[in-house]
C-alpha cells in the first residue's frame, strides 16, 4: 500500500464505529509477534496484590487496545498530555462490548512493558508513542491497513482469540486488492499455524468453517471461500482464502481515519497564576528573561503546588530582583533552592501534625539533623509521607517511648508543701490519672503560694483537687538509641507491611 502522512484532529462523532480504521502493518506483526514465547510461562503484575498475567499471550483487551491506539494517536503515532482513563473511554465509546477496564489497564502495562508503547514524562507534558508505527527508513507512517469498523461489533469480539486474529491477518495480506486471494503455506513450525498456535491442519478448518459461517453485517459470511490443497511431495499444503468483500475497505486519500484525543492543558492554570503574580509583583520582565526559558522552567516546577505556594517563590524572587535591581544570572539555582527549604519546612510541619516530629532529634535541637530528615522525606510526595507518617505513629508510640512518671515521686515538687496537706495522696491522684508530671508540679508551687498568702488549708487542698481533674495527660517521652533515625523507620513502609 502507498506510505502516506496525514493529520487528523477534526473531533468525530459518537457513531465512531462506523468509519473505517487505518491500522499499520507493523504494529499488527508486532502485537501478533509476541505469541511466538507462549510457551514461555512468565507473568506480570499490575497490582503488587494482584493476580499474575501472562506476558506473551495475545488477549481480547490487546486487540481491542491496538485498535483503539490507531483511532485516537496522531499520524506520528504519538498522544500528549492524555491520560490511560481518556484512552478506555475512547475504547468504551468505540467498542459494542468493551472490555472492563481491569483488562485494559493490564493489556496497556503489557504494551509499556513490551515496549509496544513508550511513555515519557518531560515537565509539564506527558507523551505516549507508539514503536512500530513510523517506518525508521522512510521517516513515515509504515504501511497502511484499512479495516472496516465491523470489529467493534459483538459479533466480532465474540468470536475465538485466534479466528479475530486470522481476520486481521488475511485484511492486511489483502490491502487495497478487493476478492484478492490470499494464500498461506501450512507448516506447523512456522507460519499461520505457528501464529495461532495449531499443530493440525484440522484445527485450522475449524476455524475457517466458523468465519465462513459467521455472518455479522448484510446477512453474509466474513469468508466468501476458502480451499486447502493437499500436500504435493516435499510442498506443504496451501490454503487460499477470500475475504468477503462486505468486510473489506480500501485507503481513500484525504479520508480521516483518526480521531485524535485532545490532551489536557492542566499547565494553563499554573501560567496564568505566574503571570499574574509576576506583574502585581512588579517584575514581569521575568517572563522574558533568557528567551523565556527561566519562566517555562518555573511552570515545571510549579505545576501541581497550591497558589501559596507559588505567591511564597514569586515573593522570593521579587526580594531578590530587588536587592540587586537585576535578576542574576543563576536565578533558577537560587529559585529551587528557595523551593527546597520551602519544601523541608512543610515536611517538618507535616511530621508536626501527625506525630513523629519528637523522634527526630529528641535529645537536643539539632538543625543538621532536622533537614536529614526532611531531605529523605522529599522524595515522598507530601500526601504519601503524611500517610506513611500516619501509619507509623503506633509502632513508634508502642516501641520507642517511655512514660513522664513511673510513680508518684516523680510528681514530687514542693517538700514544705507536705507539712500543710497530705500531698502523697494528691500527688498518687495525678499519677493515677496520667496527668503531665511537669504541670503537676506548677500547681504545687501555685498551692504554697496561696497558703503563704493566708488561705485556708481546707479551701487549698479543694482547689488543687479541681486543678488536677483539669490538667492534660501526659504525653510519652522518646526513648530511642543513639543511632536511631527516624527515616530509616517509616520511609521504608516496613512497618506498613
Amino acid at each position: 500500500m502507498t506510505e502516506i502522512v496525514f493529520e487528523i484532529t477534526q473531533p468525530k462523532d459518537k457513531e465512531s464505529g462506523s468509519k473505517d480504521i487505518a491500522l499499520t502493518d507493523g504494529f499488527i506483526d508486532a502485537l501478533f509477534s509476541i505469541s511466538e514465547k507462549i510457551h514461555t510461562s512468565e507473568k506480570f503484575r499490575t497490582r503488587s496484590n494482584g493476580v499474575g498475567r501472562l506476558v506473551w499471550h495475545v488477549t481480547e483487551a490487546d486487540i481491542m487496545l491496538m485498535v483503539t491506539l490507531h483511532v485516537c494517536f496522531n499520524s506520528e503515532g504519538k498522544l500528549e498530555n492524555v491520560s490511560r482513563h481518556q484512552i478506555y473511554k475512547k475504547l468504551y465509546e468505540l467498542y459494542e462490548d468493551p472490555c472492563c477496564d481491569d483488562q485494559f489497564y493490564i493489556a496497556f502495562e503489557k504494551f509499556v512493558r513490551l515496549g509496544l508503547i513508550q511513555e515519557k514524562l518531560s515537565g509539564i507534558t506527558s507523551e505516549f508513542s507508539l514503536t512500530n508505527f513510523i517506518n525508521p527508513d522512510t521517516n513515515k507512517i509504515s504501511r497502511l491497513v484499512v479495516v472496516n469498523p465491523f470489529v467493534f461489533s459483538k459479533g466480532f469480539t465474540d468470536l475465538p482469540i485466534s479466528a479475530q486474529k486470522l481476520v486481521f491477518d488475511l485484511l492486511r495480506k489483502q490491502g487495497n486488492e478487493k476478492e484478492k486471494e490470499v494464500f498461506y503455506w501450512l507448516n506447523k513450525d512456522k507460519g499461520i499455524l505457528k501464529q495461532l498456535h495449531k499443530k493440525h491442519v484440522y484445527e485450522l478448518k475449524n476455524i475457517l468453517h466458523l468465519l465462513s459461517t459467521t455472518t455479522i453485517h448484510h446477512q453474509k459470511p466474513l469468508i466468501k471461500s476458502w480451499n486447502i490443497e493437499a500436500r504435493r511431495g516435499t510442498t506443504s499444503p496451501k490454503l487460499t482464502v477470500i475475504v468477503n468483500e462486505a468486510y473489506t475497505s480500501k485507503y481513500m486519500p484525504g479520508t480521516q481515519y483518526r480521531d485524535v484525543l485532545q490532551g489536557k492543558k492542566t499547565y494553563r492554570r499554573v501560567i496564568r497564576h505566574l503571570k499574574n503574580l509576576l506583574s502585581k509583583n512588579l517584575i514581569g520582565e521575568f517572563e522574558y528573561l533568557n528567551d523565556g526559558n527561566d519562566f517555562y522552567q518555573l511552570v515545571r516546577l510549579l505545576r501541581g503546588k497550591s497558589y501559596k505556594y507559588m505567591v511564597y517563590v514569586i515573593e522570593k524572587i521579587r526580594e531578590l530582583y530587588e536587592k540587586n535591581r537585576m535578576f542574576p544570572i543563576n536565578i533558577m539555582e537560587f529559585i529551587r533552592d528557595e523551593m527546597r527549604h520551602k519544601g523541608m519546612v512543610t515536611y517538618l510541619e507535616i511530621a508536626k501534625q501527625t506525630g513523629v516530629y519528637k523522634f527526630i532529634c529528641p535529645r537536643k535541637l539539632d538543625e543538621n539533623r532536622l533537614y536529614e530528615f526532611a531531605a529523605a522525606a522529599s522524595m515522598f510526595s507530601q500526601r504519601e509521607f503524611t500517610k506513611l507518617c500516619l501509619a507509623s505513629v503506633r509502632s513508634l508510640e508502642g516501641s520507642y517511648t517511655r512514660p513522664p512518671a513511673f510513680s508518684l515521686y516523680d510528681y514530687n515538687q514542693s517538700n514544705e508543701l507536705q507539712y500543710y496537706l497530705d500531698v502523697v495522696t494528691m500527688r498518687n491522684h495525678a499519677f493515677s490519672l496520667r496527668k503531665c508530671p511537669d504541670k503537676y508540679k506548677e500547681l504545687e508551687i501555685q498551692a504554697l503560694i496561696r497558703l503563704e498568702n493566708e488561705y485556708e488549708t481546707r479551701a487549698v487542698r479543694e482547689w488543687m483537687i479541681n486543678k488536677i481533674e483539669m490538667l492534660p495527660a501526659w504525653t510519652t517521652i522518646p526513648d530511642v538509641p543513639l543511632d536511631f533515625k527516624l527515616e530509616h523507620h517509616i520511609l521504608t513502609k516496613e512497618h506498613t507491611a
